[in-house]
């Protein structure tokens, strides 16, 4: 893939088929890979803008961000997955980025599955809390910028 382009929508903007890809890659990553048994409408999705990479018209990138005073004080990036036939690619990497520069000045709170510690250290996230297990898996609660 060497054209990407990044979209970025609300909530409102998003066409009932992009919101049904979201849905679809969300549960098939969390639900059906990592055997994550949670129920992932969490009435988040209202609050966020929407960030992802298609390829041919099919979301295989994505992440949200959640307005702040929703999740945490602070904004929040969370739902970060990609489609397995698309890893290693730097998708993930490249929203990541994204999402923060559009947040720059702003902190930036996030629960990190335990593995992903170093990955999110690398954009400048340091742990504020844990480690705890949050849907039965490790997590960290991490903290980007100034609060």
């Amino acid at each position: 893939m060497s054209n990407i382009n990044i979209e970025k929508k609300k909530y409102e903007s998003l066409t009932l088929d992009e919101l049904y890809q979201i849905m679809d890659l969300r549960n098939r990553v969390f639900i059906m890979e990592q055997r994550i048994l949670y129920v992932d409408t969490d009435f988040y999705d209202q609050h966020s803008s929407h960030y992802f990479i298609k390829d041919q018209e099919k979301i295989i990138c994505y992440l949200r961000v959640v307005r702040r005073g929703v999740k945490f004080e602070e904004y929040s990036i969370t739902r970060v997955v990609t489609d397995p036939k698309f890893r290693n690619q730097k998708l993930a990497t490249r929203l990541i980025k994204d999402a923060l520069e559009d947040h720059k000045g702003y902190a930036i709170r996030i629960s990190a599955q335990a593995y992903l510690k170093t990955y999110y250290e690398s954009f400048g996230f340091k742990v504020v809390k844990g480690p705890y297990i949050e849907e039965d898996i490790l997590h960290y609660e991490m903290l980007y910028g100034q609060v």
